[in-house]
């Protein structure tokens, strides 16, 4: 007696499937002689045949090597004086705020677009950080060591 089980339904029908059986009933559908039987054998091999042709050449296109980087190190004259050191200093010092400064604003972007309240964050994250500041100021200066809460430094 056979379960009705949905398993073993297939486990009958590929049971039931012969590969050789199957190959001979193909090489006999194929010797039938009828009009077109080589034109629709061949636009039937075209699609499977242009897929794995473009997997090919993709593979082949992201295992070519790249190009090697070059990376440059800066090397500055011996004979700098003190204020081209601070001006190039200044000069760095501005473009990395710049770059500081546009990911806050995309961070922004990405928070505004999520339905978060960047203004609010913004503000409490400043309001922490003059916290912070004051209590540094109140642990540097002499004697207050005593009287700072534990706990007040980073």
């Amino acid at each position: 007696m056979r379960c009705p089980n949905a398993y073993h339904a297939t486990m009958s029908f590929f049971r039931d499937a012969s590969v050789t059986g199957s190959f001979a009933e193909l090489i006999g559908y194929l010797r039938t002689p009828r009009q077109h039987r080589w034109l629709l054998a061949l636009l039937a091999c075209a699609p499977p045949l242009t897929i794995v042709a473009l997997f090919n050449l993709d593979i082949l296109e992201v295992t070519k090597p790249g190009p090697p980087e070059v990376t440059y190190i800066e090397s500055w004259s011996s004979d700098r004086s003190v204020e081209e050191i601070i001006a190039s200093n200044i000069e760095r010092q501005k473009i990395k705020d710049e770059q500081e400064a546009r990911g806050r604003e995309a961070y922004k972007a990405l928070g505004r677009a999520t339905g978060m309240d960047v203004d609010r964050i913004e503000r409490e994250a400043n309001e922490a950080r003059a916290k912070r500041a004051t209590e540094a100021a109140a642990a540097a200066t002499p004697g207050a060591s005593a009287t700072a809460p534990a706990g007040a430094s980073k």
